[in-house]
């Protein structure tokens, strides 16, 4: 138990010097300034097909933020619609979407509000996405109006 608390102490000390040479070579190289435009490029990308799939897809009365990456969007409900409502929906039809509710403060609270993100979505499936979320507003609208 000595030897292999002094081994860890020794880890958690520092960074191994062939692990610090490894880092040094991937910034100075600037294999690591090609591997952040690469992922800039990638979720630019992300980010348009986001926006032309709300624009097609989702219904007139319904707004959105974000989503210029594809990291994280939101989109407002119409009416008095709740996102909890349509994020079970949502799951019946694969399309995993996040209630935004708890990321307000009680006094400030929105319910009509979901959260998604298609950073790790094949972009060739993000606009079948975005129509079911469409779908599913669509759906679920009837029960409100």
């Amino acid at each position: 138990m000595k030897s292999f608390t002094q081994a860890k102490f020794a880890a958690d000390v520092h960074t191994p010097v062939l692990t610090q040479g490894a880092l040094e070579i991937y910034l100075s190289s600037g294999m690591f300034k090609a591997h952040i435009e690469k992922l800039r490029r990638q979720y630019k990308k992300k980010g348009t097909i986001l926006q032309k799939a709300y624009l097609e897809h989702l219904p007139p009365n319904t707004s959105f933020t974000g989503g210029d990456s594809g990291f994280y969007s939101t989109v407002v409900l119409p009416g008095r619609m709740k996102a909890k409502n349509l994020v079970k929906h949502l799951q019946k039809k694969n399309v995993l979407v996040q209630d935004a509710a708890p990321m307000y403060l009680p006094e400030y609270l929105k319910e009509n509000r979901i959260r998604l993100s298609v950073s790790q979505v094949e972009d060739r499936i993000i606009a079948v996405g975005v129509k079911k979320i469409g779908d599913g507003i669509r759906a679920l609208a009837h029960s409100y109006f």
